[in-house]
């Protein structure tokens, strides 16, 4: 029996300089821990999705004396919720950057600003920032498995009911276990299992039920 509990790997900000403040102005986080670390200075979000929608709202309200910066690839909307983009837009001191993109940090020992490109009007300028909160995406850490194990369109594993649909479910005699893959025995849990919520409550979860399907594949086997 193998559990497999392989995470992801978050996609990295793309951006001259960002390399020298992973985890020391550039996150892929956002709680309370950095929001009392860069408070009362400005800030900027990375994303056009409910996280990065989130973040910018949590930053925003926690310290309305900063200004928080939301740079978008292409409009505020059509990957958030309306609710939120529409709460976004309300907010005073959020200012959205649409079509835009972090070409470049700046800073010596800490960051302190970022230039800004426009895709549509070509135009470049530099923002003062503190702290950069990065929320574009995933990648399952699943490319060195074999092909055995089921995957879904964007290489996160399947599991449970999603096998038994996928028709990879190579056994008769039983349906597979909720955290069971194509391979009869291989469980998969958290992030890396295809449909799961990206949370940590989540895959503390799926932790306990894998604790449940091993002693049921195992009372199977005797």
């Amino acid at each position: 029996m193998l559990l497999l509990a392989l995470g992801v790997r978050w996609r990295q900000l793309e951006a001259t300089g960002a390399d020298r403040f992973a985890g020391a102005g550039i996150y892929h986080a956002c709680t309370t821990v950095e929001a009392d670390l860069y408070d009362g200075t400005d800030v900027a979000v990375v994303g056009g999705g409910n996280s990065a929608g989130q973040a910018v709202m949590f930053l925003a309200e926690c310290c309305p004396s900063r200004k928080v910066h939301l740079l978008i690839r292409r409009t505020l909307g059509p990957g958030m919720s309306e609710y939120l983009s529409q709460r976004i837009r309300a907010t005073a001191n959020v200012v959205v950057h649409e079509q835009s993109e972090i070409e470049a940090i700046h800073g010596d020992r800490r960051m302190e600003a970022i230039s800004v490109s426009n895709g549509a009007t070509k135009s470049q300028r530099q923002v003062p920032c503190a702290a950069v909160f990065v929320f574009i995406g995933a990648e399952p850490s699943a490319e060195w498995l074999p092909a055995e194990i089921g995957r879904d369109a964007k290489g996160y594993l399947l599991t449970g009911t999603d096998v038994v649909r996928s028709g990879l479910w190579p056994r008769a005699d039983r349906d597979p276990c909720p955290l069971e893959t194509t391979v009869p025995g291989v469980l998969a849990a958290g992030d890396i299992r295809s449909g799961s919520t990206k949370r940590v409550g989540f895959a503390v979860g799926d932790g306990s039920l894998a604790v449940t399907c091993a002693h049921r594949l195992l009372s199977i086997s005797r």
